[in-house]
């Protein structure tokens, strides 16, 4: 969740009947013209007419996956420093089965560099995540249940 203090500020900054946020309007348009809209996008497929009870759900619709977008890029450093210092490689994965972001899914299963671009959240919504990439020690015996066995034909 984004601190208050990061809401205060949004809140303020997107206090009229329809705040202008330039890159909703780009994933917007791009998600429609896909017609596939990422999860987190409930309620913002189309712009309502204005002067609407409908207009001011999607006003606070938007502001909220306005706060969650800030929150998340805020805290990308954060989560790529945690790996770094542990010498961990990480990569990117979708936390859910439903139709792939046509956002995401060039990123789906890559491994995630030093840039924070190559990391999520890569658009308002996103629920792309890190997973730890298994290394196996080097020098590492296998124990015998870990053995190939012959195929019996």
């Amino acid at each position: 969740m984004a601190s208050p203090r990061l809401i205060e500020r949004a809140a303020m900054a997107t206090n009229t009947p329809d705040f202008a946020w330039p890159d909703f309007d780009r994933w917007q348009a791009a998600f429609a013209a896909a017609r596939v809209f990422p999860a987190r996008w409930e309620g913002l497929h189309r712009v309502p007419p204005a002067h609407t009870p409908e207009a001011e759900a999607y006003r606070l619709r938007k502001l909220g996956l306005l706060v969650e977008w800030l929150d998340m890029l805020a805290r990308r450093p954060t989560v790529h420093a945690h790996f770094a210092r542990q010498g961990i490689r990480a990569r990117v994965t979708r936390q859910d089965m439903r139709l792939p972001c046509p956002a995401c899914e060039p990123f789906n299963t890559r491994e995630v560099g030093t840039e924070p671009d190559t990391m999520p959240p890569f658009h308002p919504g996103c629920r792309c995540v890190l997973v730890a990439i298994p290394v196996e020690p080097a020098g590492r015996r296998r124990k015998s249940y870990e053995r190939p066995r012959p195929r019996i034909e």
